[in-house]
């Protein structure tokens, strides 16, 4: 390890280039390997008995050990960390490797031995006044109470992270400890006071987007929301969700007027019941995504939506132009003054739908079922197509 004679500073350097070569291979994720060379400088600070560097040593073992799954080794070096740290009077390494301790039982679902550590923890974050370390404490006591089933316990550890959250305007802070009280009081069956902290979440990440114009999908997820579950019923109008990923999102009755929508990925949502008037969804991927009854008057729709569901939706006055709609459901549908040129429409099922007004110059209606559809008024249609759509059961002028 060290050739003999080499003196104590010599030695100390290379127990400290190996702690730093330790540190580097840990964020490269390589973990037996940062375990080894602590391992070695831990060797080195104990033959120079230097207790604050064995402290440290020590705790990055066992955070090694942590990230290697192995829990009670872990513990084992942790304990000795906290027994130095003590010693030497250290109190920002007793802090830490408490909470430390509090994260390794709580991994071994070893929960009422977790909250002992993570008590510990407040108490000194709270003596010494890091409020920081205070509502980390609360965060993990929350946790691991709402592991245990104590709901009432976790719920007023959420409400003390959430108070000092806004104390120190934290808002990610904030969000978690709305999130995680939504979760308490559902699992207390009171879906109403969860919806109360999903709407506060939602407000944290509109007021966010008006402090830095970032991405609205970027600073929800930093503020805990599920833009896949959490969006249901919300007013999102005027937000800009260019490129979003909203595969699969459960978008029933939200507020998206004048929202913009371009490029977004929508295949599978449902957006039945949402307010999509004015948005502007060219090129958005609507593929099987659910419409029923959606108000999507004006909005641009140049965009494909195979498969799409729009039966009872609103699109009067839309920008259907070069859309591509095989197969989908526009059942009782209202186009009334829509804009379909160029639009592909086979295979569309357009029973009862409004298309008064309608422009369909080139309009591919191929296979569409369009029986007691109404195409009064409609332009671009030639004489041979009405007869054929009337033969459907189409209504047209008399």
């Amino acid at each position: 390890m060290c050739a003999f004679g080499e003196t104590e500073k010599n030695m100390t350097e290379i127990a400290d280039q190996l702690l730093k070569e330790g540190i580097s291979q840990y964020q490269n994720h390589l973990f037996q390997e940062a375990l080894n060379s602590w391992q070695e400088a831990l060797a080195i600070y104990r033959e120079t008995s230097d207790l604050h560097k064995q402290g440290v040593a020590l705790g990055n073992i066992g955070v090694a050990y942590e990230a290697l799954s192995k829990y009670q080794l872990a513990i084992e070096y942790y304990q000795q960390h906290l027994n130095i740290a003590r010693e030497i009077q250290d109190i920002q390494a007793e802090l830490k490797v408490l909470g430390n301790l509090g994260n390794s039982y709580y991994s071994l679902e070893n929960y009422q031995q977790a909250v002992e550590y993570y008590q510990k923890y407040l108490a000194i974050a709270q003596n010494i006044s890091d409020q920081l370390a205070c509502e980390q404490a609360y965060s993990n006591l929350g946790i691991t109470y709402y592991s245990l089933g104590n709901l009432s316990e976790a719920i007023e550890c959420y409400l003390q992270q959430l108070a000092l959250a806004k104390e120190i305007n934290d808002p990610i802070s904030q969000g978690d400890a709305l999130f995680n009280l939504r979760l308490a009081y559902n699992s207390m069956g009171n879906n109403g006071k969860a919806k109360e902290y999903l709407q506060q979440q939602l407000a944290i990440a509109k007021e966010l987007l008006e402090q830095s114009g970032n991405n609205f999908m970027e600073i929800a997820e930093t503020v805990a929301l599920n833009c896949t579950k959490d969006l249901a019923g919300s007013d999102l109008s005027g937000i800009d969700l260019q490129y979003a990923n909203l595969v699969r999102a459960d978008l029933q009755k939200t507020n998206l007027s004048g929202v913009n929508l371009t490029l977004a990925d929508l295949s599978g949502a449902n957006l039945s019941g949402a307010n999509l008037s004015n948005a502007n969804l060219s090129n958005a991927n609507l593929r099987d995504a659910t419409l029923i009854g959606a108000n999507l008057t004006n909005a641009d729709l140049r965009t494909k939506l195979p498969r799409a569901n729009l039966s009872n939706a609103n699109l009067s006055g839309a920008n259907l132009n070069s859309a591509y709609l095989p197969n989908a459901q526009l059942v009782n549908v209202d186009l009334s003054n829509a804009a379909l040129e160029n639009a592909d429409l086979g295979g569309v099922n357009l029973s009862g739908a409004n298309l008064r007004g309608a422009k369909l110059k080139r309009t591919d209606l191929k296979e569409a079922m369009v029986e007691k559809a109404v195409f009064i008024e409609t332009t671009g249609i030639s004489e041979q197509l009405k007869q054929e759509l009337v033969k459907r059961g189409a209504f047209f002028e008399c």
